[in-house]
């Protein structure tokens, strides 16, 4: 005979998103539980989330690859403004599971960005590398004539992120952040200066007409211009740095294989040097 006290099969279903916030709730009470004793520290080891995810039935693949991508985005993420809400998020990012290990494809990211990009280490952590745009003068000349066409768009970044996280033993989550702030401080100094502009030709009107109101509609409408133009150039700047970075992410995934011309070469010196 079935207990009275026993808890009836619930038949209901959950949509998406009450889901994740049942499974977000589960995971702070099952945690608090477990970790009352230090109550010191909210943080969690990446074992002891992985040992969470495996009682719940969740892949440790999944979560280690979930742990990579937090750890791709605290870079830039850090340094979020309030700004940032009204004129648009200025980070850009790309990311990919590519097999390989994290510092055979950290290495070759690193090549890439140099090469294609005009990007150079400016710090170096384990699991990424922080980059800027090469100083040089022949590294500037090469991105202003541009002759292989290249772009250089992620050149135009304050900074890029390039991280790497294991999955597994044979898959690495890659990613790419680039912080565009800069780029788009500059594109919004278009807009003050076609407002400023108008003013100028405003001017005329509020002191030698019976109507000064008339000094307002020059830089209205020349403002309304530039802001046209600065969100149509801010919007093709980030469509062409996260096509740049899909295509280096392409590049570390399906290498470039080298011309007949390198090719004969590469055997020919082969050849003729002496063997090891």
């Amino acid at each position: 005979m079935m207990n009275s006290l026993s808890p009836l099969p619930d038949d209901r279903s959950l949509d998406r998103a009450a889901l994740e916030r049942v499974l977000a709730r589960a995971m702070e009470l099952h945690v608090r539980g477990d970790d009352a004793a230090d109550a010191s520290t909210d943080a969690l080891s990446e074992a002891r989330v992985i040992e969470i995810a495996r009682e719940v039935g969740i892949a440790p693949e999944a979560v280690r690859q979930a742990i990579a991508e937090e750890r791709a985005r605290e870079p830039l993420a850090a340094s979020q403004r309030e700004s940032d809400a009204m004129l648009g998020d200025p980070t850009v990012s790309a990311a990919r599971v590519l097999p390989g290990t994290p510092p055979e494809l950290l290495g070759r990211l690193e090549a890439l960005l140099a090469r294609d990009e005009s990007l150079g280490v400016i710090r170096r952590y384990p699991d990424r590398l922080a980059l800027e745009p090469k100083r040089g003068i022949f590294d500037q000349l090469a991105r202003s004539m541009d002759f292989g066409g290249k772009g250089y768009y992620l050149s135009r970044a304050s900074e890029v992120v390039a991280s790497v996280g294991a999955v597994d033993a044979q898959r690495t989550h890659v990613a790419l952040a680039a912080d565009l702030r800069r780029a788009r401080s500059s594109q919004v100094v278009t807009t003050a200066f076609m407002v400023l502009i108008g003013a100028l030709i405003g001017l005329p009107a509020a002191i030698l007409t019976v109507f000064p109101w008339l000094a307002v509609i020059p830089p209205l409408v020349l403002g309304w211009i530039g802001w046209r133009w600065t969100r149509s150039a801010w919007r093709s700047l980030r469509r062409q740095a996260l096509v740049s970075m899909e295509r280096v992410l392409d590049k570390l995934e399906y290498p470039d294989k080298p011309s007949p011309a390198l090719q004969l070469l590469d055997g020919l010196t082969r050849s003729l040097l002496p063997p090891k």
